[in-house]
């Protein structure tokens, strides 16, 4: 009896570390499902309105963000801030879905991508909020 439940609870333990690492993998611009409805996304999520104030009417309605088209990466930084740390990169093909709403967040100025901004994208990357300088991602 011990020996089945510790077996049990071992196979518990390898399908939800499974379940983790497939559901935080980047998913490539291709393969993304249809953006949600604007009263789903809404109702999901009840600060998507105020934190999308900022978004242009496309970017509303987006779900994920992404490199700018001609760029070779988007940096992800811990904090919205052109000297916080570098966590990741998002290369062209990949996407991450935005938290909290698409729209762009104020934070600190930074010069990239040929540009200047103090405006980021908040994205879910591996459970953690992170940010993408808007002068280089975009959404999607």
């Amino acid at each position: 009896m011990k020996k089945s439940l510790h077996r049990l609870a071992l196979g518990g333990a390898i399908v939800a570390q499974a379940l983790v690492l497939t559901l935080g993998a980047p998913v490539p611009a291709g393969a993304e499902p249809a953006p949600k409805s604007p009263a789903t996304a809404t109702a999901t999520h009840p600060t998507t309105a105020s934190a999308s104030a900022s978004a242009s009417p496309e970017a509303r309605f987006a779900s994920r963000v992404t490199v700018k088209p001609g760029w070779e990466l988007a940096r992800i930084r811990a904090y919205a801030r052109g000297d916080s740390a570098i966590v990741g990169e998002i290369k062209p093909g990949e996407s991450w879905p935005c938290s909290g709403g698409c729209g762009t967040v104020a934070g600190g100025h930074v010069t990239a991508c040929g540009t200047s901004s103090d405006r980021w994208y908040a994205i879910s990357y591996y459970g953690y909020v992170r940010y993408v300088s808007a002068t280089c991602g975009t959404t999607v």
